[in-house]
């Protein structure tokens, strides 16, 4: 047996006999005593400790070689995050960005906003927002208004298998066609009543595969020529991974291809370039980046950490005015959210508590949010969402 074998094996009878000797101490007959459970909590804890090490050095376990299956990478987390970072103020705010996200509802079921009228991703993002609150199609306080969501994004499959309404991005569909799969996939398992769900969501995954450009990433357009950016890129990794975990084909080939490109765009200081031959990094891009690296199996890229270091390290420099006065300022705290969540309550606490900060003093009178076009409703859901996270109903939110 290896020197590492050992040491396990040594730890793992270490705790196993503790674990005997605390039983033992307590007879069939034996009442314990208040004040005299000290020494029983403290071999406890010890055996805690011990089981957790015993976990982190045996780190990820595979069932196969699909890094889709990746079961057990951390030693469970026991935390109060959730008590500790929803005040009453926290929940008020979600609970107002809720509401206005839901009065926002177009008859159709679908959504609209000032730049983006009838819009499949808009949509798609209050559905979530909706779902991060606990609510399922036809259950829960919204499970109304996520129902016709879900039928507006099912009415709105065209006939090559994009997802999008007439109110589609101008420079192309492929961010409403992602975050409609995203949003189906997260709902697929609670609408039996939708027995179409699979196939559209089979063709949604097709689409996104086919559109990948020659340098590996994706663009606005579905189409695999021209060259492309890293936030679609990132986003379709996402959903591509979300497919994969929920039992669709994703080729492994494509998920290797999007990941090279988004390690092309990587600077040393641990920022990601829009594009991989652009000169500068954007500080939106990082959260992104960083969930689409982690999302393909690896827990431990080598850019995660970097780049984790400095979301933290703008979110401790940077004032609140400094990020308001950023473009997209929402949509970087809703991607650095899923990062810093990954990362454990040493990092997501801190960010967070900056995020309700920046985020309170961009609300407006109704709850919502805004972006430098006044677009508001899905602003206002990313920031929902993003505000949920310590409830932990969204899969999007891992550990």
């Amino acid at each position: 047996m290896s020197k590492g074998g050992n040491r396990t094996l040594g730890i793992a009878l270490l705790a196993a006999g503790l674990i005997v000797a605390v039983s033992a101490r307590q007879g069939p007959g034996d009442e314990k005593k208040q004040g005299e459970t000290g020494e029983d909590t403290r071999a406890e804890q010890v055996v805690e400790e011990l089981l957790k090490r015993k976990a982190l050095e045996q780190g990820p376990v595979f069932p196969g070689e699909d890094p889709a299956f990746l079961v057990l990478p951390r030693a469970t987390e026991r935390t109060n995050m959730a008590e500790e970072l929803l005040t009453d103020d926290v929940r008020d705010m979600i609970e107002r960005a809720l509401a206005y996200i839901a009065q926002a509802q177009d008859a159709d079921g679908g959504w609209s906003d000032t730049d983006y009228q009838s819009n499949t991703g808009v949509a798609s993002l209050c559905i979530m927002a909706f779902m991060s609150d606990g609510s399922r199609p036809r259950i829960g306080k919204y499970g109304r208004h996520i129902n016709r969501g879900i039928e507006f994004l099912l009415r709105n499959v065209q006939s090559s298998g994009v997802i999008v309404g007439k109110g589609a991005n101008p420079y192309g569909p492929m961010y409403e066609h992602m975050l409609s799969t995203l949003a189906l996939l997260l709902a697929f398992g609670d609408m039996p009543w939708e027995p179409q769900a699979r196939s559209v969501i089979s063709r949604a995954i097709e689409v996104i595969q086919q559109s990948q450009k020659l340098d590996g990433g994706w663009r606005y357009q579905y189409s695999s020529e021209g060259q492309s950016d890293v936030s679609v890129t990132a986003n379709a990794l996402w959903v591509l991974r979300t497919a994969k975990k929920s039992g669709f084909t994703v080729s492994q080939e494509v998920i290797n291809r999007g990941v090279q490109f988004v390690e092309n765009c990587a600077l040393p200081d641990g920022t990601f370039r829009y594009r991989y031959w652009g000169l500068h990094a954007n500080p939106s891009m990082g959260g992104t980046c960083l969930i689409a690296l982690a999302n393909a199996g690896n827990l431990d890229h080598i850019l995660i950490p970097p780049g984790r270091d400095r979301i933290a390290y703008d979110y401790q420099r940077y004032t609140v005015q400094d990020f308001l006065e950023r473009e997209y300022f929402v949509y970087g705290i809703f991607y650095a959210s899923l990062a810093m969540y990954s990362s454990g309550d040493a990092y997501f606490i801190p960010f967070y508590k900056k995020m309700v900060e920046i985020l309170e003093a961009s609300r407006r009178k109704d709850g919502e949010f805004h972006d430098h076009r006044d677009n508001t409703v899905y602003v206002t859901a990313m920031a929902a969402i993003a505000l949920q996270a310590p409830y932990g109903y969204l899969p999007i939110y891992e550990r």
